[in-house]
């Protein structure tokens, strides 16, 4: 599950902690708990960057995975009572040939919301289970 995401940093542990039938991202973006963009800076190339953090929540709001876009581009723009309904996604572009910056493309398939997010690098983290 969680297709074509085996370069996100944390997700075999992401995948370990949740249940088969939540392990799709669609499943996890209905409910956005928060949203955060700050600026950090890069030591690489001495550079300051965009980052976003979200937490997701899966329907019944057993578990809360944190999703941080590292170096990220783009359009951020979601219903704030239903998050991305059911159209969360994550595709891995690198075997296109696209630059480094725009590696993961993160965006919705609802119509009504534009959210369209090009990072560097994604890293998850399950920071909530309740009930197991």
């Amino acid at each position: 599950m969680f297709n074509n995401s085996d370069n996100i940093e944390g997700i075999e542990a992401l995948k370990k902690e949740l249940p088969e039938e939540l392990q799709c991202w669609y499943k996890l973006g209905r409910h956005v708990e928060e949203l955060h963009y700050k600026h950090i800076l890069n030591e690489e190339c001495n550079d300051i960057i965009c980052c976003i953090e979200m937490l997701l929540t899966d329907p019944q709001c057993k578990y809360s995975v944190k999703l941080f876009m590292y170096n990220a581009i783009g359009n951020i723009s979601l219903d704030m009572i239903n998050g991305f309904y059911s159209g969360l996604a994550i595709d891995d572009l690198s075997d296109t040939g696209v630059e480094k910056h725009t590696r993961f493309h993160i965006y919705s398939f609802e119509q009504d919301i534009e959210f369209s997010i090009y990072c560097e690098k994604i890293k998850v983290e399950l920071v909530k289970h309740v009930g197991g």
